[in-house]
């Protein structure tokens, strides 16, 4: 998860903190200590104190925004002011080019699955793969493809399964692949992977 949101939160709590200390200091303490100097006028007394609440309510607002995000495993905003389109295409890019990386390392090992768009048949040394690498980078990967992906490898007598999928890989779908024998990558995995100590393991999961 993009830890944005609780940054965002730090951010605004501590413009609370420094706020409600503020108005604290000029107004509460003034009174104790019964010194004129200390006294906020009541239009700066006023600010701190909102700018205090407003602060608690937009910190709150963030780490609900992060909750969500952990749960749903992917952006629930993408606000234009954040600098983030550039990265995005460019991690899109590279797991493209990851992908490629992968469907050339099998090589002469892998074939099509008939009628299957992206669905390729790995066979060495007596055992068979299925890789499956979702087409969607905008859309998260579900229980019914892994479903379909474990049905196929009953069809096709494989001892094994590998799914890539660019976004993040939510907690249900992996309980399901790891009882149906299928390996998850999503795109950080697989960007590991591309370690040359790594990849060699990928021979068949």
């Amino acid at each position: 998860m993009n830890n944005k949101w609780l940054i965002s939160s730090c951010v605004a709590t501590a413009a609370g903190i420094v706020a409600g200390a503020t108005y604290l200091l000029f107004s509460e303490y003034s009174v104790l200590s019964g010194s004129q100097s200390w006294v906020l006028s009541s239009t700066w007394s006023s600010v701190m104190l909102w700018l205090f609440v407003s602060m608690f309510l937009l910190a709150l607002l963030f780490n609900i925004l992060a909750f969500l995000e952990l749960e749903r495993q992917e952006e629930v905003l993408n606000p234009m002011w954040w600098p983030q389109g550039n990265r995005l295409g460019r991690q899109q890019q590279q797991f493209k080019e990851n992908t490629q990386l992968l469907l050339q390392f099998f090589g002469r090992e892998m074939e099509s699955v008939e009628d299957c768009d992206s669905h390729f048949l790995v066979r060495r040394q007596q055992q068979a793969l299925l890789l499956y690498i979702q087409p969607e980078l905008d859309q998260a990967l579900t229980v019914a493809q892994v479903r379909s992906v474990f049905q196929q490898m009953l069809s096709l007598n494989c001892q094994r399964g590998l799914i890539v999928c660019y976004q993040k890989i939510n907690s249900q779908v992996r309980l399901f692949a790891a009882e149906a024998g299928i390996e998850l990558f999503d795109q950080q995995r697989l960007k590991k992977y591309m370690n040359a100590e790594n990849f060699s393991q990928l021979a068949l999961i």
